[in-house]
């Protein structure tokens, strides 16, 4: 009787199963209505600010926020392979619809004010140092939401109140962005040696400046899902 205990990646490289165990990399990017976006993502570690536009009142992240042991680099001793891209959203502020009536309490975002990010974010992944060019880049649309909640509202009995939530999708592990070809972000046999990190960085930002017409704070975790390696 034998058993699965290694992969072979495409061009040749083998792990052991016994080393690889199925954990998301995430990190938090905070901004604000009215500013300009362009944060990079995975660029801290618990203990630093988080990644955040001039608007948002800076803060020191905890394990919450990342779970990144190096910024900006995966270390020389663990990899990941990304098969899968999702993300979280929350509202840091509240949303009132034109009769001044509130609709999305935070940390609830509005589907509207989600809609907003959608049509004018970008969110790319660059993998490797002095690399320019992004290996992953896509509208932020295109990123399904299998993180979160569902929601269900009851009636107060005012006839003004009325909730406007929005989610990419339903909230389950099948609703996330399947690479069709994995990432790989790291070192095996002669490149995992002290001082060989590998580099990567995301980013989302809006090529336009400020989004049009957003009005909550925002607070969006994004999360390479696949199998990482367990650092020695």
């Amino acid at each position: 009787m034998s058993s699965l205990n290694k992969v072979r990646l495409a061009d040749g490289r083998e792990f052991a199963i016994s080393e690889v165990y199925h954990q998301p990399r995430f990190s938090t990017v905070e901004l604000a209505a009215a500013d300009s976006v362009n944060l990079r993502s995975f660029n801290y570690t618990p203990g630093q600010p988080v990644s955040r536009t001039p608007g948002i009142a800076s803060r020191i992240a905890t394990e919450r926020d990342t779970n990144m042991i190096k910024r900006k680099a995966m270390n020389q001793d663990e990899s990941l392979v990304v098969c899968a891209i999702t993300f979280e959203v929350f509202g840091l502020s509240s949303a009132s619809d034109s009769s001044g009536d509130s609709i999305a309490l935070a940390p609830m975002l509005s589907g509207t004010d989600l809609r907003r990010l959608q049509t004018q974010g970008i969110f790319a992944l660059r993998v490797g140092a002095g690399i320019k060019k992004p290996q992953y880049d896509v509208p932020f649309a295109w990123l399904s939401q299998s993180v979160g909640m569902e929601s269900y509202a009851s009636d107060s009995g005012a006839t003004s109140t009325h909730v406007d939530y929005g989610t990419a999708g339903e909230m389950s592990a099948r609703n996330q962005e399947v690479l069709q070809l994995p990432i790989y972000i790291g070192g095996f046999g002669e490149h995992a040696r002290p001082g060989n990190s590998m580099y990567f960085e995301g980013r989302f930002y809006n090529p336009l400046g400020a989004f049009t017409g957003l009005r909550q704070n925002v607070r969006i975790v994004f999360y390479l899902d696949g199998l990482s390696k367990r650092p020695a």
